[in-house]
């Protein structure tokens, strides 16, 4: 019978650096790669990533959004989705609100995505994520005043390490 920290070791290993049998060396499944966000390459993960937003509505100026994601992109931008085409998520990000605010002005908005840099996500051992430094980063150091992002953004908590919890508290108490 395995002991538990042979079990719990076990574990996090796993959580550390999963391992299903075989490395994915794809970069897109899109079913049409012509209309792939990330120019055939939206299963990039561990990114921090610019989206631009356009319109051409009148005396609009395109503004960006600066965000990242520690799955795959392609992941992140479902939610990015959800929340242009389902109202009750029009306030989840500030790309979201901007959106929604050139649709109610009956404008299209267009976005252009595009990778600012890949980093390494939360690390246990050292305590620190590179990927959370880094859009800290761009967003602190971005040239401009045509920013979604809110300069607040940047003393935030990294939220990468909760997956290296044991346990989530119980809030109900």
């Amino acid at each position: 019978m395995p002991n538990i920290s042979s079990i719990i070791n076990s574990h996090n290993k796993n959580i550390i650096s999963p391992s299903n049998g075989q490395q994915n060396n794809k970069t897109c499944n899109c079913i049409k790669k012509d209309l792939c966000p990330m120019n055939n390459n939206c299963l990039v993960s561990n990114i921090v990533y610019q989206a631009t937003i356009t319109s051409k509505l009148p005396n609009y100026s395109e503004k960006v959004y600066i965000g990242l994601c520690a799955t795959t992109f392609k992941k992140r931008y479902a939610n990015h989705k959800k929340s242009f085409t389902t109202e009750k998520y029009k306030n989840s990000t500030a790309l979201s609100n901007e959106f929604w605010r050139i649709k109610e002005l009956n404008g299209q908005p267009e976005i252009a995505w595009k990778v600012l840099k890949t980093s390494k996500p939360y690390n246990p051992s050292s305590k620190r994520c590179k990927l959370c430094e880094s859009e800290k980063y761009e967003i602190a150091s971005f040239k401009g005043n045509n920013i979604l992002n809110k300069r607040s953004e940047v003393i935030a908590k990294c939220r990468h390490q909760n997956k290296y919890s044991l346990a989530l508290k119980d809030t109900k108490d």
